[in-house]
């Protein structure tokens, strides 16, 4: 060992100078390398700077991930049967499991793809909402702090500027026109005596015309300011929405914004919230029935224009002078960069549900457009719904008394009866703008791609154009807009199809508040009433059916929450709440009163859209497969196939066509149908069976048939064996589930059909000669009331007025029956006594079997 430890001493380091040299050298070798390395390092930085500049880094180290523990398995001590049975049944993935945020209502429509993409951003559907009266003032100075309101409405002023154009008006060649026409006619008709056409001119103008003034808005709006947080407890709108809205005004273009009409403050209510987001206030079309006396003047300083209900003369002929002067006066407006706001139903609601579109003064923007006096409009769509209605109800006129007048008296009343009311919250929801000029060029296309030509000078399509290049507007001229008798019937149904594109699309936008929901499960689930636990559970299976179709809902909170607040909204006059105490329960029950149920119904309708068209499928399926609800499970019916379904629908559609605007005019209404019988056979609501198709031709046709593929070598020998089966449909009697949402699809029509069964066996009965039609009207009225008394009606609110008369239209529209004029007297009577017969008993064992 002493050798070893010998040997290993030799090895180390030594005394002396000897090793010292060349530590030294070895020290200068090394500095030496650092230096080189140095140089390579600075050398390629360079290099990598020179080639990829300082926005490309070399990456980071990366930390290690720290996995996620996984969550602890389930003892198989602990393992019992439901766990098992919850695991084969429960779907991974359900509607709702994906629906983490509430729907984004007003999205563009996919036929026009440019503005849908040009409007839509992500962070604007990831924006909230923002209750309009909370003021963004936080009383930093004594000012802000006793005055807020006053400082707000100071920093809400704006400049923008609203010209006359009233001077242009007059002086317009077409004006000029009219009026001289006018003239030549009033001197050939020695018996008139009615002023010259100019001073007429003069006084349309005058009492059209808006005298709109920022200052005035502003002042009116701070009053609001004051007033509406006293009526109602929020005015909610999207920032997202507001925010596209901003964006598409400042592009300098007119913007033309289409609300549903449901109340008068509906106008005072767009206009506040234009001036709070210091938006251009638009003019609003607005009736002459609201010039009275101190608040005609206050309208038309908000920026509101007034216009006749009739733009013609009583005696049936066109006034071509109050026609020139509406035309140009909407025609100035738009030139001049203003943007507009009227409402396409005309009126207001009287159902809940959007009228049919009146398409009139969009003729006017539409022709505006072609024209080239604009470059191009954005059209608005609007939805607007109310917790509880400001201007009363409507159940007074759907049950046949007259609608009073607007008086200055009348307007006090009301105002001193609001004042002392809670209304509750209104929703506010704007569509995605879309480009006016965008719908014609693709409407155009779609037709022309049709016709197998393009537009030529004519309005008519070219052959010869190039199907790349994106259409001209069509130029459709007309001395008579306003559906004038110069406007072609083409020109007429592009307008048609927009109005009631719009009104479809502010339809789906519109948030459905807790007063509809809790009306609707009260009339279609539970006119015998309810305890409030099952209302609950049922309010919370409503608003999860309403995301899944997309729909919002204008409320937050706890179901039994929410149902506590709607019934003390509506009232006691509509719905009655009780307490039991054995065993203790709060029962809802709708008020039975005739007058309280149609006010109900007026609520509840605003929830159809969202259901109608499995509504109409349960119905077809009801009529072809000869379903009687009331039936035990195991009950089995009939079966029908899948063309008869479809084809009883779009009979059904085709029914109620006044009602309800059931798709889109860009989309087919067979396919929807045929997508919504698809998606209820995925509900196994109903069953489907396969069978062999049975040879529908003749030996002899098969054979001809053969031959000509033989000679045109169309035939394959794979096709021989191609068999061609067919669908059979059935309803799924045997699960009480499937029932219960088969018989709620139903109601959601039934008393519209009510309705419609009334009125076709008065047709029936009572109409074997030419009668009045307010008079015949009146007896299907009568007649309506008469079963509700006698408690042979279904529904009750199948009474109203509106269905009634909607009623007639559609019969009128099939053909049953015709409605015409003579004189100033409308007229009704049977289309053919010997043709029509059968074709209306046909349409009364339909309604039968559907009115419930």
């Amino acid at each position: 060992m002493q050798a070893v430890f010998a040997k290993w001493e030799n090895r180390g380091p030594r005394d002396g100078g000897g090793d010292s040299g060349l530590e030294g050298e070895n020290q200068i070798k090394w500095d030496q390398v650092g230096q080189l390395a140095d140089k390579i390092t600075q050398d390629g930085r360079a290099k990598w700077r020179e080639r990829y500049g300082d926005s490309v880094r070399p990456m980071a180290h990366r930390r290690a991930k720290q996995r996620s523990k996984r969550p602890a398995a389930i003892p198989m001590e602990e393992m019992t049967s439901n766990v098992i049975a919850e695991f084969k049944s429960k779907p991974m993935i359900t509607p709702e499991s994906l629906m983490v945020t509430r729907p984004y209502m007003g999205k563009g429509c996919s036929c026009m793809p440019v503005s849908q993409v040009d409007f839509s951003t992500q962070e604007a559907v990831k924006l909230g909402f923002r209750n309009v009266l909370d003021l963004e003032i936080r009383g930093r100075n004594w000012k802000e702090k006793y005055f807020a309101n006053i400082v707000y409405a100071v920093r809400k002023r704006t400049n923008h500027v609203y010209p006359d154009v009233s001077p242009s008006v007059l002086h317009h060649p077409r004006v000029c026109e009219a009026i001289t026409q006018e003239d030549a006619e009033s001197k050939a008709d020695t018996k008139s005596k009615s002023v010259s056409a100019e001073k007429r001119a003069q006084r349309i103008v005058e009492v059209m015309k808006s005298t709109m003034t920022g200052r005035l808005t502003g002042f009116v709006a701070w009053i609001l300011t004051k007033i509406f947080p006293n009526l109602l407890r929020a005015i909610l709108v999207h920032k997202g929405q507001i925010d596209v809205i901003k964006r598409a005004s400042e592009r300098g273009l007119p913007m033309i914004y289409l609300p549903l009409h449901r109340s008068h403050l509906d106008y005072v209510l767009m206009t506040f919230i234009f001036w709070h987001y210091k938006i251009k206030t638009p003019y609003v079309a607005a009736g002459i029935n609201l010039n009275i006396p101190v608040f005609g003047p206050i309208m038309k300083s908000l920026g509101g224009f007034f216009i006749r209900r009739k733009l013609d003369k009583k005696n049936g002929k066109k006034d071509m002078v109050y026609r020139s002067i509406l035309h140009i006066y909407i025609e100035e407006l738009l030139r001049n960069g203003q943007s507009m706001e009227f409402f396409l139903e005309g009126g207001r609601s009287r159902s809940g549900k959007s009228l049919s579109p009146k398409a009139g003064l969009l003729s006017v923007i539409k022709e505006t457009l072609c024209s080239g006096h604009v470059e191009d409009v954005y059209i608005v769509p609007i939805g607007i719904n109310y917790e509880k209605l400001m201007d009363g109800n409507f159940s007074t006129e759907q049950l046949g008394l007259p609608k009073k007048p607007e008086t200055f008296i009348g307007a006090i009343k009301a105002l001193l009866k609001v004042c002392r009311t809670q209304y509750g919250c209104v929703r506010v929801d704007f569509c995605q703008p879309f480009s006016l000029k965008e719908y014609l060029q693709n409407t155009q296309s779609s037709q022309s791609s049709v016709q197998g030509s393009e537009p030529n000078s004519d309005g008519e399509l070219s052959p010869d154009s190039d199907p790349s290049t994106p259409p001209v507007i069509w130029r459709h001229g007309s001395m008579s807009s306003l559906y004038g008798t110069d406007v072609g019937e083409e020109n007429r149904q592009l307008v048609k199809s927009l109005a009631e594109h719009i009104t479809y699309t502010g339809t789906q936008s519109t948030a459905l508040m807790s007063t509809n929901l809790l009306a609707f499960l009260l009339l279609k689930k539970y006119r015998q009433g309810v305890e409030k636990s099952q209302l609950a559970e049922d309010m919370d299976w409503l608003i999860s059916e309403l995301k899944v179709r997309q729909r919002d809902v204008g409320f937050t909170g706890e179901p039994e929450e929410v149902i506590h607040y709607a019934s003390l909204l509506l009232g006691k006059n509509l719905v009655t709440r009780t307490t039991e105490s054995s065993p203790p329960a709060v029962i809802y029950k709708p008020n039975k009163e005739l007058a309280a149920i149609v006010e109900l119904s007026y609520y509840s309708n605003a929830v159809l859209s969202p259901f109608v068209l499995e509504s109409v499928i349960s119905c077809a399926v009801i009529s072809c497969c000869d379903v009687s609800l009331d039936n035990t499970p195991g009950h089995v019916t009939c079966s029908a196939t899948r063309e008869e379904i479809l084809a009883t629908a779009v009979e059904i559609c085709q029914l109620l066509q006044y009602e309800f605007i059931f798709v889109s005019p860009c989309k087919q209404l067979e396919e929807v149908l045929a997508e919504e019988l698809d998606q209820m056979i995925c509900m196994e609501i109903i069953q489907v069976k396969e069978t062999l198709c049975e040879d529908q031709y003749s030996t002899y046709e098969k054979g001809w048939a053969q031959r000509l593929s033989a000679n045109m070598e169309w035939r394959d020998e794979e096709d021989e064996d191609d068999l061609v089966f067919q669908q059979t449909c059935q309803v799924n009697m045997d699960r009480l589930d499937c029932v219960e949402k088969l018989r709620f699809f139903h109601q959601v029509l039934a008393p519209f059909l009510e309705s419609y069964y009334v009125t076709a066996c008065q047709i029936h009965r009572g109409l074997h000669s030419q009668l009045l039609e307010s008079d015949f009207l009146h007896n299907i009225h009568i007649e309506a009331k008469k079963r509700v008394y006698e408690n042979l009606a279904s529904s009750e609110e199948s009474v109203v007025l509106d269905s009634l008369k909607n009623a007639l239209k559609s019969f009128s529209d099939l053909k049953i029956i015709d409605i015409y004029c003579v004189g100033n007297l409308r007229m009704v009577e049977l289309h053919d006594h010997f043709e029509v017969k059968e074709k209306l008993i046909k349409y009364i064992e339909l309604l039968e079997v559907l009115k419930g």
